[in-house]
């Protein structure tokens, strides 16, 4: 069987000014989602989940119709399933969504095959697609311990508009995740990669690939999301501010031993949106690649 990708395409875009998972940024008007759904689809995937909400609904459906893609290949869920565990007037007080494991438990009843996760407004390269369907295919379809990650160079995934933040993953002799470490103030100067703190001190960032929010699953992941959550929600402070985020499920995971996390490396480039001003770099990318025959535009035919 096939593993699955499941797309985050929940969010409410309020630092880009709108919904990013359907703003129109290839020659012919296609999402960045959309090259995702191309080059999973072309990679080995079988089936596309869509994590979204009411407010996006119709304007994803529209888009996913304009794909061809068969009723059965593209499937959706809704992130605001799922609050049966919090109570009405934390929900009431709430003005966020709840963050990635939230979102990844609502793909919990249509999801049974090892599955990637990715963000809907991130490009993450072809090479990155066939490397993750390989693994689940290949190795975690025959362990229900085995997980992953994609580390991109940390040169790859930096902006041309300022610092970033990157969670910067080393592995240990075995290529498993040994530690995740999130790195604020990111920038490369004079060909050297360094870090910025809050005082203005830089210091070179020499080790380590970026983790950008694609990972790999198994569908046990569900049993643990449903009691983490149920843990988050006890023990968080205020739960009007925090979120349930996936790298912290993985690291209680992995130091509890019961699963093991392959970082699997890509040379390609990252980009993504996340200001207004990021839109024109992503579209002169992507037009490069059309320009290289690396797709076709209209992207569906």
């Amino acid at each position: 069987m096939k593993p699955t990708l499941l797309i985050l395409a929940a969010g409410r875009g309020s630092r880009f000014g709108g919904a990013k998972q359907v703003s129109q940024m290839g020659p012919s008007g296609e999402t960045i989602m959309e090259y995702s759904m191309y080059d999973a689809l072309r990679s080995g995937f079988g089936k596309i989940v869509l994590v979204i909400n009411k407010e996006v609904e119709e304007d994803i459906k529209d888009l996913i119709a304009t794909t061809k893609l068969r009723s059965d290949v593209v499937e959706y869920v809704y992130q605001d399933l799922y609050l049966e565990h919090i109570k009405p007037e934390v929900q009431k007080e709430r003005l966020k969504p709840w963050g990635t494991g939230h979102a990844i438990l609502a793909a919990e009843n249509v999801i049974d095959t090892p599955f990637a996760m990715i963000n809907a407004d991130d490009f993450y390269g072809s090479e990155a697609f066939k490397t993750m369907a390989d693994f689940l295919s290949n190795v975690a379809a025959n362990d229900a311990s085995k997980y992953s990650m994609v580390g991109y160079d940390l040169v790859n995934t930096l902006s041309d508009n300022g610092t970033v933040s990157r969670g910067i993953s080393v592995s240990n002799a075995a290529g498993n995740l040994a530690t995740i470490t999130e790195t604020h103030g990111i920038f490369e100067e004079d060909g050297v990669i360094y870090c910025e703190d809050a005082n203005g001190n830089k210091t070179k960032v020499s080790e380590g690939l970026a983790s950008m929010n694609y990972w790999g699953f198994n569908p046990n992941i569900f049993e643990e999301l449903h009691s983490q959550f149920v843990d988050f929600l006890e023990s968080t402070p205020d739960l009007t501010k925090e979120e349930f985020l996936i790298p912290t499920v993985i690291d209680k995971m992995i130091n509890g031993n019961k699963i093991t996390l392959s970082v699997l490396h890509s040379d390609a480039k990252w980009f993504g949106v996340t200001y207004k001003e990021d839109k024109p770099i992503v579209m002169n990318k992507l037009q490069e690649f059309v320009d290289a025959k690396k797709y076709d535009s209209p992207l569906w035919g």
